[in-house]
């Protein structure tokens, strides 16, 4: 058993102070990255699928056992079927070729709209996705909560175990919307369990930018509850991949810092003088 955590991005600025010195050149923050973590969830690859060069290259920047997840393109989550039969089938092989090749793939990622939900959809419609991806773990995770409610929970996971298809759990904010699932911690594939930590900003359904509904600043209880589902995770799969993106500021890495210490993971990252403070004010 193993638990790898992670964020989703290693670029973005509002990192230096914690995870980079100052003067740090932006071409050096993976690099850097890979001293924290041995995982990254690439969202990134949502809106651009990179040509193998960039994979390749990302491969060179990080050490052996340093894992990446595939988060797919922003057109297998409109439309999977559809997009199962385009050329972005072909180009996500070729841009994941160099992770395969050096065995640094995780698992994909496919990430559902609050519009497929399913009154007007079946979760069939993964399948084409599934047969014509390379033979990775697809992890998909939904967000219509009719998906769940009920006895369609079992049908739900019903066939996320037939097709292997690795269940997200989520932790959002607990508010009235359909587009907000409760925390629900299943593993559907005995290789693999994931966790997306989304933040639990009390106005999350007011924010219109991602940022805005991801600004929250996990506090030490939270963590703790965190911590503790995540463990539950890891009795019953293989390995769990948990990404921590509440993507405002400098959050993300903070709680996933704080978590790893949490669960007993050595924390050894570059010594940055006058380094913001790592595991928060305890609150």
């Amino acid at each position: 058993m193993a638990i790898h955590i992670g964020c989703g991005s290693w670029a973005d600025p509002e990192y230096v102070g914690l995870l980079y010195p100052k003067g740090l050149p932006a071409n050096a923050r993976l690099r850097t990255y890979a001293q924290w973590f041995d995982r990254i969830e690439l969202n990134l690859t949502y809106h651009n699928t990179p040509a193998p060069a960039a994979t390749s290259g990302w491969v060179a920047e990080t050490p052996a056992g340093f894992i990446f997840d595939f988060k797919l393109h922003r057109a297998f989550s409109q439309n999977p079927a559809k997009a199962a039969e385009s050329d972005l089938i072909k180009k996500t092989h070729e841009a994941v070729q160099p992770l395969l090749k050096a065995k640094r793939l995780g698992a994909f990622l496919l990430t559902l709209p609050p519009s497929f939900g399913p009154q007007r959809h079946r979760l069939e419609e993964l399948d084409a996705l599934i047969e014509k991806l390379p033979p990775r773990p697809l992890a998909v995770e939904l967000r219509h909560r009719d998906w769940i409610e009920g006895d369609a929970l079992g049908a739900t996971l019903a066939y996320f175990r037939r097709r292997k298809l690795v269940w997200v759990a989520v932790d959002v904010p607990q508010l009235n919307s359909t587009a907000l699932l409760p925390p629900i911690d299943v593993v559907t594939n005995p290789g693999l369990a994931y966790l997306r930590l989304h933040g639990r900003n009390p106005k999350y359904l007011e924010e219109e930018t991602a940022a805005g509904k991801h600004h929250y600043d996990y506090t030490a209880a939270d963590l703790a509850e965190i911590a503790a589902r995540i463990r539950v995770l890891a009795a019953g799969a293989k390995d769990v991949h948990v990404s921590v993106n509440n993507h405002a500021q400098k959050f993300a890495p903070k709680a996933a810092l704080a978590l790893r210490r949490l669960l007993g993971q050595t924390v050894n990252g570059p010594k940055i003088e006058k380094q913001d403070a790592l595991f928060g004010d305890g609150e």
